[in-house]
């Protein structure tokens, strides 16, 4: 017999917080709210492994879960990494560092956690910093500080991947995009009512950029090289080189 999922599987408050139900219900809530969630990450993954050379330093910024950093860890290398997963959610962390433990990750990947706010933490010199679905939870003026300091402390040949969240430059196709994407989470059973909530908690925190931004947003700090690996509705992947 099938078991049967709830598909409420968060309890959202007026105002979108990582919470500890949030943590808890994360990996399913992405499954059901972000269009190929595990495409994009293996995606990702595929694209990190260009820049995981000998004594490679990685950051996953935002890491939540650690789903990101699971992938990175199962990629076939016989290079010595470390990898670094930042979150300023505790609980989050700790679904990470467990998720990792029942993985049989190889002696020559090292990964750590740290709990940290990404604008306060200090970066090593590294040779790839990923950022997924982080953006849109920070202010304009706080993604180009971060742009900033993730350019800075990248190695010549370096990169930065941003899955992003983005809105139209015409109103039409944001109206456009925003049906659909209802309609991907109406395919999933979420109901309509818990759609609308998380709609509205999402208000006061979003910041949204349309494509054009976020390109230009990369340039301005010194990207030159930058190419969108992914597009579907109101989701965007990027790649920029340093």
């Amino acid at each position: 017999m099938k078991k049967k999922i709830d598909k409420k599987i968060i309890h959202i408050s007026n105002s979108w917080s990582f919470n500890k139900n949030v943590s808890d219900n994360f990996d399913l809530h992405v499954k059901q709210s972000i269009p190929f969630y595990y495409e994009i990450i293996n995606a990702i993954a595929g694209l990190s492994e260009f820049f995981m050379k000998e004594n490679s330093v990685i950051y996953d910024l935002g890491c939540s879960t650690g789903n990101i950093i699971s992938s990175l860890s199962k990629l076939n290398l016989s290079n010595y990494i470390e990898i670094y997963g930042v979150d300023r959610e505790e609980h989050m962390l700790k679904i990470a560092e467990t998720k990792l433990k029942k993985l049989k990750v190889k002696k020559n990947i090292k990964i750590s956690f740290i709990k940290e706010d990404v604008l306060k933490l200090s970066l090593k010199q590294n040779n790839l910093t990923i950022c997924s679905l982080l953006f849109p939870f920070l202010k304009k003026k706080d993604q180009v500080i971060l742009l900033k300091k993730v350019y800075k402390s990248l190695e010549p040949g370096g990169a930065i991947i941003i899955l992003d969240k983005i809105k139209s430059n015409n109103v039409d196709f944001e109206n456009m995009f925003g049906q659909l994407y209802v309609d991907f989470k109406k395919n999933k059973k979420i109901k309509n009512k818990d759609i609308i909530k998380k709609t509205k908690s999402l208000r006061s925190i979003h910041t949204l950029k349309t494509y054009k931004e976020t390109l230009n947003m990369l340039k301005n700090v010194g990207f030159k090289d930058v190419e969108n690996f992914f597009k579907f509705i109101n989701f965007s992947g990027f790649i920029g080189i340093k």
